[in-house]
């Protein structure tokens, strides 16, 4: 029971790290938000099911240009094949999140840091862009749009 609650904890830590003091939280931006910080841990941790756990099966993906259409292309055609290489050690910061009761829309920021030196510098700058729909009482992520650039030196 413990480590729940410090697992439930750590999911609201992330979601709000990005907030500013002033801005407004309501309870669904929390909700959302911790939505997508299980996703981001999941796709971190590469953890299919987990991943799984929190997108709708009608999920649409984009990044840079490409189109996944349903969990099953994602997961088989996508997530599977990059899980295959090495993960790059990655610093994620969810930005914003926006709700009304029934969809929701947020943005997070990550940095990755695939130098093979080990650099403390991130090689490449991911925007993920997340919408959300409540469904049967659950938030659960219906459209992903992924943009990687590779930062300058």
């Amino acid at each position: 029971m413990r480590v729940g609650a410090v697992a439930a904890a750590a999911i609201c830590l992330f979601a709000s790290a990005g907030w500013s003091q002033e801005s407004p939280a309501t309870p669904a931006d929390r909700e959302a938000a911790a939505i997508i910080a299980r996703f981001e841990r999941a796709l971190q941790g590469r953890d299919v099911a987990g991943i799984a756990e929190v997108v709708a099966d009608d999920i649409v993906v984009f990044e840079n240009g490409h189109r996944n259409d349903g969990w099953t292309d994602f997961r088989d055609n996508h997530l599977i094949p990059e899980m295959k290489e090495a993960a790059a050690p990655m610093k994620s910061q969810l930005l914003k999140v926006v709700t009304t009761p029934a969809m929701a829309w947020g943005y997070s920021r990550s940095d990755i840091f695939h130098a093979p030196e080990g650099g403390q510098k991130p090689s490449h700058r991911l925007w993920s862009v997340y919408v959300l729909e409540k469904r049967e009482g659950r938030w659960k992520i219906t459209v992903l749009d992924w943009s990687m650039a590779k930062l300058k030196s």
